[in-house]
């Protein structure tokens, strides 16, 4: 295989991996693409590989060490899943909020989001959830 026929069937994986759910993604954290310091955009919503977690850019922001997530960890959010079920964070951000009847893990507990959009934890709002 060539450079360049290596160079093509890598952007058509990347897109592949790109067209993926979180939640099937979350099984491959190594098929996401790393940080390589090239200085270009990273659109928000794009997932890389960190550490052998994954990472979800939680705006615009651009590939350079002052942004990755060790330097800029507000720029990123974590994708947490159990048995192939989101965990519910500490903190919801608009980004990761839960749509109604997705359901999540906290404390050992299986939830159901009874909203569209909900960015509060059961602890918080328990009205928004109920257990499944």
């Amino acid at each position: 295989m060539t450079e360049q026929q290596a160079r093509s069937l890598r952007a058509v994986l990347v897109q592949g991996v790109d067209s993926l759910d979180d939640k099937t993604i979350s099984t491959a954290p190594d098929a996401c693409r790393r940080m390589r310091y090239t200085g270009g955009l990273i659109p928000n919503g794009t997932r890389i590989n960190w550490d052998g977690k994954i990472k979800r850019a939680a705006v615009d922001l651009y590939d350079r060490e002052d942004q990755d997530p060790d330097h800029a960890p507000n720029l990123w959010e974590d994708l947490e899943y159990k048995d192939g079920i989101r965990i519910i964070p500490e903190v919801i951000t608009f980004g990761k909020a839960f749509s109604k009847n997705e359901l999540g893990w906290r404390k050992d507990l299986l939830y159901r989001s009874k909203v569209d959009n909900n960015v509060y934890t059961p602890d918080q709002y328990p009205q928004n959830w109920e257990t499944a």
